[in-house]
């Protein structure tokens, strides 16, 4: 009998080791936030997920860098040998430790979102990380944002577009995804919007700049109350669609919604709006999913290449 496929949103920390000047978080949290392992071990997290062996699960961590706190590999070592816990498991990191994860993690049920931070890797570091990382089928994408500072350094840096970087990570056999930063791309004012959209999207098609950016706003059912939870450091189940409690993962417990709820939530993640019933995208090992569209899309591209300057 075919298992339902769930999905456990884990945030191992909100630490990271890099300042990036796009990123999202506060620089404050990434110094000494809590971990989900002040509370309890990797042994009962563990322990914890395999009480739900009726259940496919997919994994999705994220943070903060994971991989900055020692238990993370612990973690993601047992995880990976659990039968019930599915290959293709979304992992982000900015693949500083590369090496570390190689030693103590390797697996291929894991693939990792590597993004490339200019401001603390140079090309030839990025570039032989994520190698050693691809060598063990662990990675899923590489994601470049489209910023200012990126673009100005890969140019004046290495003398490369954003479709060379494209190329040199083909070689070994790796998508670059092109990400828009927020502060242009989701900016309809900036005065230079409609270039910078145009340029994104000789990377990204354009349902996918719609669903990134927040376009849909319309209520229309979705299944994250059945498929897609946070766990909380308390081991708490949550999901974006409701403030009611699902269960706790230490007592075994999870109550996901009987059937679809109507939401009006917005949802800009490729993680997240797949869970939608208004798109037929698949929610499962969504970052592979989303890789393959983009692919797809770039070969019906046939205008030649067009560069940007801010």
């Amino acid at each position: 009998m075919k298992r339902e496929t769930v999905m456990f949103r884990f945030v191992p920390t909100m630490r990271c080791n890099f300042r990036c000047e796009y990123c999202f978080e506060d620089n404050s949290l990434k110094k000494n936030s809590a971990t989900m392992f002040d509370r309890y071990s990797v042994d009962e997290w563990v322990q914890a997920i395999k009480q739900f062996n009726k259940y496919d699960i997919e994994l999705y961590l994220w943070g903060g860098e994971p991989f900055c706190i020692e238990e993370t590999y612990d973690f993601i070592k047992k995880c990976t040998e659990v039968d019930n816990i599915i290959s293709g498991f979304r992992i982000d990191t900015n693949v500083f430790f590369a090496e570390k994860i190689a030693e103590r993690c390797a697996s291929d049920k894991i693939k990792l979102n590597c993004s490339y931070h200019m401001q603390y890797h140079t090309l030839e570091q990025e570039f032989n990380k994520v190698k050693i990382l691809k060598k063990l089928d662990m990675v899923g994408m590489v994601n470049f944002v489209a910023s200012k500072y990126n673009i100005e350094h890969l140019k004046n840096d290495y003398g490369m577009t954003v479709k060379d970087l494209i190329d040199k990570f083909a070689e070994i056999g790796v998508f670059v995804n092109v990400a828009g930063d927020f502060a242009y791309a989701n900016n309809p004012k900036y005065e230079k919007y409609e270039e910078y959209k145009k340029f994104i999207l000789q990377f990204v098609s354009p349902e996918e700049w719609e669903w990134l950016r927040n376009q849909h706003k319309e209520e229309r059912l979705c299944t994250a109350g059945q498929k897609m939870f946070t766990v909380d450091f308390n081991g708490n189940f949550s999901s974006c669609i409701s403030d009611r409690s699902y269960g706790n993962i230490f007592r075994g417990e999870l109550k996901p919604d009987n059937e679809y709820s109507y939401c009006s939530k917005c949802c800009p993640s490729l993680v997240s709006y797949p869970f939608r019933c208004d798109n037929d995208y698949s929610s499962i090992n969504s970052l592979l999913r989303y890789v393959e569209r983009n692919e797809k899309y770039r070969k019906t591209i046939e205008q030649k290449y067009i560069d940007f300057e801010f």
